[in-house]
């Protein structure tokens, strides 16, 4: 067993390993975005939006965080809501501002400083990113940014823990009940459903995603 003079030292051995691969993600979404985008941009959503929309106020504010190539924040705009987009990779929200004509901010996710800004939160497949340790801080920054009543979807790939690809990505999946768990840990939040969804990319037909719908509590 290690001595207590060596555990600071693995703890930051630890902590520099994350930061490296926090890195790798994000370089990686700098070096492939264009064809990110073309994986993504046109993927059908319709279910899953009249799922979250059906809880939205017309004209409501929703937040799409990470939201990639912005196919969600185009379809939400085009029906009228006011969104706003954000993502952390420059060369991706480049790629979304030209294909929405819209803004689109570019930050991370522990950035957020709304309280009570949002009808409602768009977290659609990048959450998944965010390493394990630091996700209930993460989910307490969205339920802050929604409005008391709010609600919030996020969707994880099926499984449990975290791993890294073999692009260097890392990611953490969710079965439904560890996201439950994990989601009822925050006291402002109210789980409303979870279910699971089959990939709708042609190539990725075998993969599954846990999806879930949360609000935040009056």
């Amino acid at each position: 067993m290690a001595n207590e003079g060596e555990r600071p030292q693995a703890i930051r051995q630890l902590a520099t390993y994350d930061m490296m691969l926090i890195d790798d993600t994000s370089m990686w979404y700098e070096e492939n975005a264009s064809d990110f985008f073309d994986r993504t941009h046109d993927v059908d959503m319709r279910n899953i939006y009249r799922t979250f929309l059906r809880y939205i106020p017309e004209g409501g504010k929703i937040l799409d965080a990470g939201c990639g190539s912005g196919r969600d924040t185009k379809a939400f705009n085009e029906l009228g809501f006011d969104v706003t987009a954000m993502d952390g990779a420059k060369a991706v929200v480049e790629l979304a501002k030209d294909f929405t004509g819209l803004e689109v901010l570019q930050m991370r996710f522990s950035d957020l400083k709304w309280e009570s800004e949002f009808d409602g939160v768009w977290t659609c497949a990048s959450l998944l990113h965010v390493p394990s340790a630091e996700i209930d801080n993460v989910f307490s920054l969205f339920a802050r940014a929604l409005k008391p009543g709010g609600v919030w979807y996020l969707s994880f790939v099926r499984g449990m823990g975290e791993r890294v690809s073999e692009s260097g990505r890392r990611y953490v999946d969710f079965e439904t009940d560890a996201l439950t768990e994990r989601l009822d840990a925050n006291p402002d939040l109210l789980m409303k459903d979870v279910w699971f969804t089959r990939d709708r990319r042609p190539e990725e037909k075998r993969k599954f995603w846990t999806n879930a719908i949360v609000k935040r509590k009056q």
